[in-house]
């Protein structure tokens, strides 16, 4: 008897095993994906997340406006729901050397696409940003300049 209850779950596991998916990521957007269409030219990379900025270039005088793409190599879960990525619009001041950070949208996929899993304003005030830190890099890399 108990072979017979061991046969039919082994013939049952195997009947039913295509259809058992292991969780898996998503599979990642395509770089004109989310962000309003935008193209996105890697910045940085750790163990964590990858950095993008959108690849368009702002005037590097005067006020431009530049987004930023932070995506997670492992999801992040915001209020019950899987995050991928972050898309932040960011304003800049190439002549200040100043930047601010507008809003965050989180997406449930990789490079800003899927749903919208929320849209926050963000609380940032105008500021310099410090050499060696991430808000250093964009300023430099939107606005060419070291």
């Amino acid at each position: 008897m108990v072979k017979v209850c061991v046969a039919l779950l082994i013939g049952f596991l195997w009947a039913v095993a295509p259809t058992l998916a292991v969780a898996s990521p998503p599979p990642a957007a395509s770089p004109s994906a989310g962000g309003g269409g935008s193209a996105w030219k890697q910045i940085y990379e750790d163990s964590q997340t990858v950095y993008y900025i959108g690849a368009a270039s702002p005037p590097q005088t005067g006020r431009s406006e530049v987004q930023t793409l932070q995506e997670f190599k492992i999801p992040q879960v915001v209020n019950g729901a899987q995050v991928w990525s972050i898309v932040s619009r960011m304003q800049l001041s190439c002549d200040q050397r100043q930047m601010i950070t507008v809003d965050d949208t989180l997406y449930a996929l990789r490079m800003g696409a899927g749903p919208v899993v929320q849209l926050r304003a963000a609380n940032d005030g105008w500021h310099q940003p410090e050499p060696g830190t991430l808000g250093g890099l964009v300023w430099s890399t939107a606005c060419g300049k070291q």
